[in-house]
């Protein structure tokens, strides 16, 4: 048995479907119950001769079949949607673990782990929850009572059986400890062949050029090797798991159906319709361990994963995810200030990166901060962005503290998902109709080539992207932020990636934006600053009004 307490918490989230989901299972089960009386008599109708009876058995039968097979579909829809809510809201608290400033400046923290979290982790929650929780909650109510059925139609038989199930069941109790430490191991020894392996398809093409191709072949191959160790090594305990469960099964069912031919033997003539009925019964006391056995699978695949979605912080945040004020609240005010007061920031041990920034940002006008490589202009960036907190002063707006959901972001390397461009841009606003879609796409210099493309809104865009140029992801990035009607807009290098007349275009939307939003740009090249009227220098942790030349006609 394998009972892990978030994972039942996270199914006892959503009682509606965890319920109907067990209870439906169990139903289920119970349907061999009536079947096995049927068969007891239909087996003594057929050596009575009895051809009425053995017909209604029969129809009985097909009755109990085609009952089972309805539930069986029922409770497999149930089934799938209490997984669905498991892995949306799994993944949520994940994410959300994930993006917690300690979490995304953890130099220990690989991408591959995550992946591997995120995606094999959930899944066997969703497992769990589906398959191996139901298995186990029949087990403990199905067996008491078939059991009790047995000892009613035969005593000894029903004794034998019941105590060879509660030995099959408290078995793996035994090896718990043992089987938990070499899970653990499993899951990590998975999840660091993932992290190699997403970090060497990334920096393949260095790989190549530094020839350390055969080297990082040789590091894959030694992760492999230590994954088959580490699964060999917990199949060996599933199988002694196995095997205790199938000794208990197999000499309870010898057991019980012996000591009730037993008790048959002294009598003359047919059998009596109870002994087909006791024989029926010993079957039907274990079928929810073998159920329960079938199921194991993905038990362990929950089970294992426990762990690292512990580390993630799934668990952690549903006691405290109703306190503060709600995420999704804005700025009421339009004319709301950005203000850094005597902000500084350091890492631990580490020197001043900024010390004592006193600024303000407002709408009217776009503001960009130069500086050089190292001054801090993205650790600027993560403070607005509440991805870090400052170790002096605060990040305010509007006279409160700035929260994620008041900044949009336009970076150099803009993140798009795998699905439609619809569905990039309805990340900033879920419910955004077609003329808002449009709307931001003309604003961001996007709408035309748009409505060029196969399938307009609704065309596939790849993995990061991928699908499209450049430019295209940096101003569907820019109109996503348009669409987000948030306070504050970040924009890191917006004009990389694009030519004179993109950039241009980008350059004028985010100077229509500062009209009433708060506009602030990180230029790292001097192109991006044509159009902009308030430059800041970030320099030994100070942010300093810098006067630019500009050329007159």
């Amino acid at each position: 048995m394998m009972v892990d307490k978030l994972l039942l918490r996270t199914a006892l989230r959503h009682p509606g479907p965890a319920t109907a989901t067990v209870g439906l299972q169990v139903l289920v089960t119970m349907t061999y119950l009536p079947q096995a009386y049927a068969l007891a008599q239909g087996l003594f109708a057929v050596v009575e001769r009895d051809d009425d009876r053995a017909l209604t058995a029969a129809l009985w039968i097909a009755v109990i079949v085609a009952a089972r097979w309805l539930l069986s579909w029922i409770q497999a829809l149930v089934a799938g949607r209490l997984g669905a809510d498991v892995r949306l809201s799994v993944r949520d608290e994940a994410l959300r673990g994930v993006l917690v400033p300690e979490a995304l400046h953890d130099p220990g923290r690989r991408d591959g782990g995550l992946r591997t979290a995120l995606v094999d982790g959930v899944d066997g929650a969703d497992a769990y929850v589906t398959r191996y929780l139901p298995a186990l909650a029949q087990a403990f109510v199905l067996i008491p009572l078939v059991t009790v059925l047995l000892v009613l139609v035969h005593p000894l038989s029903g004794l034998a059986a019941g105590l060879a199930a509660l030995g099959a069941l408290t078995a793996p109790l035994l090896w718990k400890r043992l089987m938990r430490r070499r899970s653990d191991d499993h899951w990590d020894t998975y999840e660091a062949l993932g992290s190699d392996l997403l970090e060497a398809l990334r920096g393949m093409a260095t790989l190549r050029l530094l020839g350390q191709v055969g080297r990082t072949r040789e590091r894959m191959a030694e992760r492999s090797r230590a994954l088959h160790r580490a699964t060999v090594r917990v199949m060996r305990t599933s199988l002694l798991d196995t095997a205790l469960i199938d000794l208990a099964v197999q000499g309870g069912t010898v057991a019980a159906a012996g000591l009730a031919l037993v008790a048959s033997v002294g009598r003359t003539g047919v059998p009596p319709a109870e002994l087909y009925l006791a024989l029926m019964l010993v079957s039907e006391v274990f079928r929810p361990i073998r159920d329960l056995s079938a199921a194991w699978h993905a038990g362990y695949l929950g089970t294992s994963a426990v762990p690292a979605l512990r580390r993630l912080g799934v668990g952690a945040q549903h006691a405290t995810s109703t306190s503060g004020p709600a995420e999704t609240d804005r700025a009421g005010s339009p004319s709301a200030a950005l203000v850094l007061d005597d902000v500084s920031f350091s890492y631990p041990e580490g020197p001043a990166i900024l010390d004592g920034v006193r600024v303000s940002f407002a709408p009217g006008a776009v503001t960009a901060v130069v500086g050089p490589s190292g001054a801090g202009k993205t650790t600027l960036l993560d403070l607005v962005l509440t991805h870090l907190s400052p170790t002096g002063g605060r990040v305010l707006l509007d006279d409160r503290p700035v929260r994620t959901s008041d900044v949009a972001v336009v970076s150099q390397r803009p993140v798009l998902f795998e699905g439609t461009v619809r569905e990039n841009l309805l990340v900033a606003r879920a419910h955004a109709s077609e003329a808002d879609l449009w709307q931001a796409c003309a604003a961001a210099g996007i709408e035309q080539e748009v409505r060029s493309l196969p399938a307009g809104l609704d065309t596939p865009v790849a993995s990061a992207g991928a699908s499209l140029s450049g430019g295209q992801r940096q101003r569907i990035a820019l109109a996503r932020a348009v669409l987000s009607e948030r306070p504050v807009l970040l924009a890191d290098e917006p004009t990389s990636a694009l030519d004179p007349a993109s950039a241009r275009t980008v350059t004028a939307t985010l100077a229509r934006l500062a009209a009433d939003r708060i506009v602030v740009v990180v230029a790292h090249r001097e192109e991006s600053l044509d159009g902009v009227e308030r430059v800041l220098e970030l320099t030994d942790g100070r942010l300093t009004p810098l006067l630019l030349e500009r050329s007159h006609p």
